[in-house]
């Protein structure tokens, strides 16, 4: 694929085509950063997915969630969260529960063997996120870190409207 420099210079890129250029580049890179998640975690038999609900759920709620929120969380159905959450718990990582005071409230919770798995993974986790950002200084790193929070505020906006139509 071409460097941005070369396709401006090649092209002479107006808004709309760095625009286009860089909606398919996070299509790619997550494609990428999806495989190397999978592989990482395949010896744990751990999907980029499942991966993906432990992490919003251990970041996004100080409370243990129930299916709906997280599948909230992660802009997708009720049913992929209760496929993932009940694959984790065969593998002892999640518990569902039913919430005590509504019992149509399904809730997750990690369990002792999740929480010693993550404690665990702390190092290599540590070195696989440093390897994924290691072409980028400090600077780049907290504009980026803005950038992808407007990014993330501004497709929420779109995805919540798109489910009102």
């Amino acid at each position: 694929m071409k460097e941005p420099e070369e396709l401006k210079a090649e092209f002479s890129l107006e808004r709309l085509e760095m625009e286009k250029y860089i909606l398919v580049v996070l299509f790619l890179v997550q494609q990428r950063w999806g495989y190397i998640i999978n592989k990482e975690f395949a010896q744990d038999g751990i999907t980029t997915k499942q991966w993906l609900m432990m992490v919003v759920m251990g970041n996004a709620f100080k409370h243990d969630p129930s299916m709906q929120e997280v599948a909230e969380a992660m802009s997708t159905t009720h049913q992929n969260v209760k496929q993932l959450a009940t694959r984790l718990e065969a593998r002892g990582f999640l518990k569902i529960e039913r919430d005590k005071s509504n019992k149509r409230i399904l809730r997750l919770k990690f369990t002792e063997k999740s929480q010693r798995y993550w404690e665990g993974r702390n190092g290599e986790d540590v070195e696989s996120v440093s390897a994924i950002f290691e072409s980028l200084d400090d600077g780049e790193v907290k504009n980026l870190f803005e950038i992808m929070g407007k990014l993330e505020r501004s497709s929420e906006k779109l995805y919540k409207d798109s489910k009102n139509i």
